[in-house]
């Protein structure tokens, strides 16, 4: 069985209902530095050195992944004008190549949707209203999500830059009715930032073209859909992101950064994505003041 995608950070439910976990992953602090690192998915810039890591754990509820979690080390150094971030996990396969490419069946003549899904990370802050990594408490609110693809938006050196909308009344574009806990209708929306979108998606074919064909190519985003950089690496069993943004995009659908202020946010952490499978509590991310 498959889980669509807006389940996200619906994995914090487990925590809270098995007993395990807590409402907080602790806190990061962002660390002012005169140079911000290059984005290319190492850990070895000086820049780096001077923050400390954060561990949290992601966990998974799914019938598939329950009881399995993955440890997330996270960091954040910041400039005068951009915010940086570098999460390391361990994923043992490297799923990069494909997500979901159309593979030619012969017995009926047609493509089909190939097995192939890819690695991914996303990170999620509080933009607007209640910040509740519970996607089903019913608590209205928007988030600023950060997604990074393996395959879709790696090679380009971007991660998909979207929010999510939680609304008790239907929102006018696109989006999915759910229930909460407490019973009561809401609505789910993830419209992706202003702009041309990092990734685009072609239907399938209805002529042969070949053995495979992919589903997705690589788009260059523009506007506030190129907000966030980002560089991810894998080595030896573990994969090694960089992410980068400014303080204050100057754009509505994005979370401002502000030194001396906390904001909460949560990580999530996906192996072959198509299950959305794993994902941290809360944590408080601290711009320091220097």
């Amino acid at each position: 069985m498959r889980y669509p995608l807006y389940a996200l950070w619906i994995a914090l439910v487990g925590c809270a209902t098995s007993g395990g976990g807590s409402p907080s992953d602790g806190r990061l602090v962002s660390i002012c530095v005169a140079k911000g690192p290059a984005l290319d998915g190492k850990a070895d810039d000086e820049a780096w050195k001077a923050a400390q890591p954060v561990q949290v754990v992601a966990r998974g509820v799914f019938p598939a992944n329950q009881g399995k979690s993955t440890e997330i080390s996270i960091r954040s150094v910041r400039t005068d004008s951009h915010i940086y971030f570098l999460v390391r996990w361990k994923d043992e396969t490297r799923d990069d190549v494909a997500h979901k490419p159309f593979v030619w069946d012969a017995s009926k003549n047609a493509y089909v949707e190939g097995p192939e899904r890819e690695d991914m990370f996303a990170l999620a802050f509080e933009h607007t209203g209640r910040f509740n990594p519970d996607m089903l408490s019913g608590a209205e609110g928007i988030w600023d999500v950060w997604q990074w693809k393996a395959t879709r938006t790696n090679p380009q050196g971007y991660a998909m830059d979207r929010i999510h909308r939680y609304t008790k009344e239907q929102w006018q574009g696109k989006g999915k009715s759910h229930k909460a806990r407490n019973g009561q209708t809401f609505w789910i929306a993830r419209p992706e930032d202003t702009g041309d979108t990092v990734e685009k998606k072609q239907a399938i074919p209805t002529t042969r073209q070949g053995d495979r064909v992919p589903q997705y190519l690589a788009g260059m985003p523009t506007g506030s859909a190129a907000d966030v950089r980002a560089k991810g690496a894998w080595d030896r069993g573990w994969w090694t992101l960089e992410l980068e943004r400014e303080l204050d995009t100057g754009h509505d659908d994005d979370t401002k950064f502000e030194p001396g202020r906390t904001t909460k946010m949560a990580v999530s952490a996906h192996d072959r994505t198509g299950d959305m499978d794993k994902a941290s509590g809360a944590i408080e991310l601290e711009m320091s003041g220097k």
